[in-house]
């Protein structure tokens, strides 16, 4: 939910004198964040966000009936000179302006704004800066809600991780096996028990097939789990609703009494990763400082390559959380692989850390959710696995 507010005491303290948030055919995610509704008008359209004020809708004429709904003050243009006039009349005297735009694109997603646009607007003089944190504080914060939500999420998705895990080792146990897609459709089944809803399906990976990120099992070429085998599990649930913030775990369990030395080598590794990065945002939060996303992967990377295993991470080391559509939310990532990024992580904003090593024989993927509380600070809300759990 957007927090007007909130955009105006950040815009106040960052010296921004206000946010213009431009959209062409729903092309921009902020935009229709904060009108909290997606929309599919034809025309160019702009939401303008004062220091002081309320924000104004500019919009097509052709285009009212898209917007009708929306309590929000609206001007309407027929022409392209009329557009650029009433969106200068609006700004005012406004010198730095907050728009979707990324320096040399390095957050792609905060970066909405064509190149033609961002020319006009810096020819007539106003000062360009990313709007990406001054999304996070206003419209990708978790309110408490949205905290409770997850809470209850982790709640049930650790219930369901544990009850997977006892399907395997009831079978094994039984001397036989049961197969990823039977794990994973239980673990569906267990979504629908609960009256929780998902996006995609949950990851189930035994042996080889935990060393390809996110491999998802087929009923017609799923492997058996069975004596001897490695099993990784991540998946993600909610409670229904677009305010709910999800939880989303990975955890590595052996189907045997005596691990091997190599698998329990690189569990180690992806541990000291994992906690490694997490230790490194509490630091900051104690000494009052605030990183960025890509110093925090840069810690857990850090230590992956290090031991060896650089060229086996194949991905970011962790991903926003928030409310909204989609698990993967729009605020801040743990990235200097896929992109790097700059925004800060910033009180009221969630995010995962999950790093991995990727090998043909077996991958190790551990994640955990993080929530920046304003007051207690980084706080770990899901379990977190420090042992191989054993299914015998």
């Amino acid at each position: 939910m957007f927090s007007l507010p909130a955009a105006q005491s950040f815009m106040k303290a960052e010296g921004i004198d206000g946010w213009l948030l431009y959209d062409y055919r729903g092309s921009n995610l902020f935009f229709w964040s904060l009108l909290g509704e997606s929309r599919a008008p034809t025309r160019r359209a702009f939401l303008i966000v004062p220091r002081e004020g309320e924000p104004v809708l500019v919009l097509h004429t052709v285009d009212q009936m898209f917007f009708i709904d929306f309590k929000v003050e609206k001007r309407i243009y027929r022409g392209w000179e009329e557009m650029r006039a009433i969106v200068r009349e609006l700004l005012g005297n406004t010198k730095r302006l907050a728009v979707e735009y990324s320096p040399m694109g390095a957050v792609p997603t905060a970066s909405f704004i064509d190149a033609g646009t961002v020319e006009w607007l810096r020819e007539v003089g106003y000062d360009l800066v990313s709007s990406a944190d001054l999304f996070q504080v206003s419209a990708s914060a978790w309110d408490d809600f949205a905290i409770d939500s997850h809470q209850r999420a982790c709640v049930a998705v650790a219930g369901i991780k544990d009850a997977a895990f006892d399907l395997v080792r009831s079978a094994i146990r039984k001397g036989g096996a049961v197969s990823e897609y039977e794990v994973q459709s239980f673990m569906v089944s267990e979504f629908e028990r609960l009256g929780l809803e998902t996006e995609g399906h949950p990851v189930v990976q035994v042996n080889g097939h935990s060393g390809t990120p996110h491999y998802e099992p087929r009923p017609e070429s799923s492997s058996p789990i069975g004596l001897g085998d490695w099993l990784l599990i991540d998946f993600w649930a909610r409670y229904p609703g677009e305010r709910n913030v999800y939880s989303d775990i990975a955890w590595g369990a052996y189907a045997g009494r005596e691990i091997p030395e190599k698998l329990q080598s690189v569990f180690d590794i992806v541990k000291h990763a994992r906690d490694a990065a997490l230790e490194a945002i509490r630091s900051a939060w104690a000494r009052g400082e605030t990183l960025a996303g890509w110093q925090v992967d840069d810690v857990a990377r850090g230590i992956i390559a290090t031991a060896g295993y650089g060229d086996n991470f194949h991905h970011r080391t962790g991903h926003s959380m928030g409310p909204g559509k989609r698990l993967h939310a729009l605020g801040v990532n743990l990235d200097n692989l896929e992109t790097h990024d700059t925004r800060r992580i910033l009180p009221r904003t969630g995010f995962s850390i999950e790093p991995a090593i990727y090998l043909p024989e077996f991958g190790v993927r551990l994640e955990i959710n993080v929530y920046l509380d304003p007051v207690a600070g980084p706080s770990v809300t899901t379990p977190i696995q420090n042992e191989i759990v054993l299914l015998v």
